[in-house]
Order: structure tokens, then C-alpha cells, then sequence
């Protein structure tokens, strides 16, 4: 698999490419930034309504846990790993924009479901269609933007992310505020439409739009040092991960048990507020929306031009930026639950949330500059269904079964959220100080072979 390494390496020296730094590159990405942006509204609305949703259909914390995790990411790998070889041998562009399209159908059809498993079907289907956007929007960022400007690419990308996460509250709370005053709406011969389903009709639709826009208006880049237009196959891709496991494995375990605690946290947080602090859906969502947004946007950033700082000196420079981000960021998650207010809750969460999101574009960077280009799609698409179905699952699950069955009440929800952080966080940070050696070697042995393939 050396050989596969060195080969995909290749690439032309950056003065052979202007066009990775023209205006047309930097549109493609602001583009995908608005697709990630739709994908998190529409996957993260949900935990808003836990409480109403329980309410409503008669659920348990278990089961609402089962819609904000499995079945949402079962499908994205069951869909998501066989359409990475697509990422890697066909189209992106027209990938993309189809799976934006289904997703944002099946999010408004959400607003029907009449109980657990009509909402369990379309989450299914958001959950697959979504998958394939992350692993292929990264394959096109990292063929429209020259290398050293990676992170800054990515750092945009993932705005979009944090705006539609930050959206996903701010939105979404605002539009059940607005729509409080009504009553079900009782539909003969079909069921009865809750306020807070009205919300899912709204925020689904606006994708099919920016669908048609990606069509029109994005191009296919042509693919950067690529000798194997039909991919590999997926033999091939998981042995270079076993060949380069001193990083890869090590870097994936880590991104899992973290994964674990960052949808554990954003599953739960609003119920948190509530059960604590007496803070509803429409108080809740918009303060954390607003401050989600901004939080995330310093942080991306930050964390970019760290990235890029350290870059110039370190070959472990992206490895480096993801343990500062997570270990600074521990303390501040452990404190925040146990505050006696919820103002000094959200002001813990609020710094933790600058320091969390630092390493996100460094951790998309060092992916994509360790990994051959007709398997950047399979091997991110691996990446992401463990962080999804493992992160995912387990994550809602795992807050959601210590509540119903080891925490005296709802209220000591704030307890199970610090417990969760001291069992996740720590082993995750061992395996990216493990790390750091095997992907500095591996990210300098890619550089020499793109510097000695490079024209004079």
C-alpha cells in the first residue's frame, strides 16, 4: 500500500494551479458551507422537542434517544459507505445536490408523522441522504483549494455547520414560540398536526431550492493528483488504514469517543435547561442558538489560523491543534452542568464551546492530506459512520439510559452529563497524543513525494 501513498500523492506545485485560489474555488466552498448549514438545521431540530415530543406521543427518554441516535445514523452507514465509492469515481457535485433535495423532503414530511415509527422512517432517510454530503463535500473543497489554505477552506465549511447547528435552536425556538398560541390541528381521516411539527414543514423546504442553485451554479473540480478515475475498491481503502494504523486507527477511536460526547451533549442540552433551569423550547433554543453561533464562528476560525500557524513549523501541526482544543475545553464541560443558574451554565458551555470547535478544521485537514485521492471519500465516509453510528448511537443512548436508570430523577440529568465527560474525554485525548509521531511521519512522507513529483 506504500506504493498507493506516494502514487496519489503526486500533485502539481501550487503555481501550476491558479485556478484552486480563484474566486470559483472560494464560491464552491461558500456553497458547501450552506449545504452543511441545511443538513445540521434539519438533523438537530429534533432535540429542541424532546419534552413536547415525549408529550405528545408518549415516549420515554430511551425512546426519544432512539430518534435523536439510531435512527438517524444506522442508514447513514448503511447508505453512506457504499455511496463513498461514487465520492470517489463520480460526480460530487450532482451527489450532493440530489441527497440535499431528499433530505430536505423527508425533514418536512416530519411535520405529518403521526407517531414514533412514521418519525423513526424519516429520520431514517434524513440520516442516509445526509451522510454522503460531509465526505463529499471535503473530496471537492480539498480539489478546489490549494493545499496551504486547507484549513481556512475547511474552517468555512464547518461555519456552515455550527450556523446550522446554532440555526437548528434559534429557528427553531423562535418558530415554536411564534406558533405556541395553536391549537393541534386535527386533520379527518389522516391525525392531528402538533404545533411544534409545523416547525419541520418550515425549515425543510429552503434545501430543494439551494439544490437547484448547487446544479446550476457549482462545478465539478477536475480531481487533484488522481490516477485511478474508477476509485478504489474498499479492500484496498481499509488495508492502507491497517498499513498506516499507528494514525489512522488511533485518530479514528478518538474522533468516535469524541463524537460519543459531542452529540450526547447537543441531544441532551436543551432538555438540560429545561429540567434544571425551567428554560422551555422557546427560551432556550433562541439564547443557545445565538450563542452557539457566535462561539462557534471564533472558534473555527481561531483554530484555522492556529492550524495554519503551527503548520509552517510542525508536521503534527493539525493532531496538535484537535488535543489543545479537546483537553482545554474538559474542565469547562465538567463545571457548566453544575452551576446554580443557568446564565453562568450557558457562559461555562459558551468558552467550551470556542475551545471544542478549534480542532474541527484541523481534524478535516488531517484526513484529507493523509489519505490518496480516489479514497478520500471512502476513507472519510469511514471516519464519519463510526463517528456517526458509534458517536451517534451510543451518545443520546448512553445519557438517556444513566438518567432513566441510575439518576434518582429527570432533574439529575446535570450529573449524568459530568459523568459522561470523565468517562469519554480522557481516553480520547491519550489516543491523539499516540497519534501525534505516526501522522507527522505520515504527513511529511506525503509532502516529499508531492515536492519531488512537482515540475521544476
Amino acid at each position: 500500500m506504500a506504493a498507493i501513498d506516494v502514487e496519489q500523492a503526486s500533485e502539481p506545485a501550487a503555481t501550476a494551479l491558479p485556478d484552486r485560489n480563484s474566486p470559483r474555488g472560494w464560491y464552491t466552498v461558500s456553497v458547501l458551507s450552506v449545504v452543511a448549514m441545511l443538513s445540521y438545521i434539519d438533523r438537530g431540530v429534533l432535540a429542541l422537542f424532546v419534552q413536547p415530543l415525549k408529550r405528545d406521543f408518549g415516549l420515554s427518554d430511551t425512546e426519544v434517544s432512539l430518534l435523536l441516535g439510531l435512527a438517524f445514523t444506522l442508514p447513514a452507514v448503511v447508505v453512506g459507505i457504499p455511496a463513498s465509492r461514487l465520492i470517489d469515481s463520480g460526480v460530487r457535485r450532482t451527489l450532493i445536490a440530489g441527497c440535499l433535495a431528499l433530505w430536505s423532503v423527508a425533514t418536512a414530511i416530519c411535520g405529518l408523522a403521526q407517531n414514533f415509527w412514521t418519525l423513526f422512517v424519516c429520520r431514517a432517510v434524513i440520516g442516509g441522504s445526509e451522510s454522503v454530503n460531509t465526505s463529499a463535500s471535503l473530496s471537492v473543497i480539498t480539489d478546489s483549494v490549494r493545499r496551504e489554505r486547507l484549513p481556512r477552506a475547511f474552517a468555512i465549511q464547518s461555519a456552515g455547520v455550527m450556523i446550522g447547528s446554532a440555526l437548528s435552536l434559534l429557528l427553531g425556538g423562535l418558530l415554536y414560540g411564534l406558533l405556541d398560541h395553536l391549537e393541534p390541528i386535527v386533520l379527518p381521516g389522516f391525525g392531528t398536526i402538533h404545533n411544534w411539527q409545523l416547525v419541520f414543514m418550515i425549515l425543510g423546504l429552503p434545501g430543494i431550492f439551494v439544490a437547484v442553485l448547487m446544479m446550476v451554479s457549482v462545478p465539478e473540480p477536475p480531481r487533484k493528483g488522481g490516477t485511478r478515475p474508477e476509485g478504489y475498491p474498499i479492500r484496498e481503502v481499509i488495508g492502507y488504514l491497517i498499513d498506516q494504523r499507528g494514525m489512522h486507527l488511533r485518530l479514528f477511536f478518538a474522533m468516535v469517543l469524541f463524537a460519543i460526547i459531542n452529540v450526547g451533549l447537543s441531544a441532551w442540552l436543551p432538555a438540560f435547561y429545561q429540567r434544571t433551569y425551567g428554560w422551555g423550547p422557546e427560551k432556550a433554543g433562541p439564547i443557545m442558538g445565538a450563542v452557539s453561533l457566535v462561539c462557534s464562528l471564533l472558534g473555527l476560525f481561531a483554530g484555522a489560523h492556529l492550524a495554519e500557524r503551527f503548520g509552517k513549523r510542525n508536521d503534527d501541526a493539525n493532531l496538535r491543534v484537535i488535543l489543545i482544543a479537546q483537553g482545554l475545553s474538559l474542565p469547562l464541560h465538567l463545571i457548566a452542568p453544575l452551576m446554580p443558574n443557568p446564565w453562568l451554565a450557558l457562559g461555562f458551555n459558551a468558552v467550551a464551546g470556542v475551545v471544542a470547535v478549534m480542532g474541527g478544521p484541523a481534524y478535516y485537514a488531517a484526513i484529507q492530506l493523509t489519505t490518496p485521492n480516489e479514497m478520500r471519500g471512502q476513507i472519510a465516509m469511514l471516519y464519519a459512520a463510526g463517528m456517526t453510528t458509534i458517536g451517534g448511537t451510543v451518545g443520546p443512548m448512553l445519557v438517556a439510559v444513566l438518567t432513566d436508570n441510575v439518576a434518582r430523577s429527570e432533574a439529575d440529568l446535570r450529573y449524568v452529563l459530568v459523568g459522561v465527560n470523565l468517562l469519554v474525554v480522557p481516553p480520547a485525548l491519550y489516543l491523539i497524543w499516540r497519534a501525534l509521531g505516526p501522522y507527522a511521519r505520515l504527513y511529511r512522507e506525503r509532502v516529499d513525494a508531492m515536492a519531488a513529483s512537482s515540475p521544476p
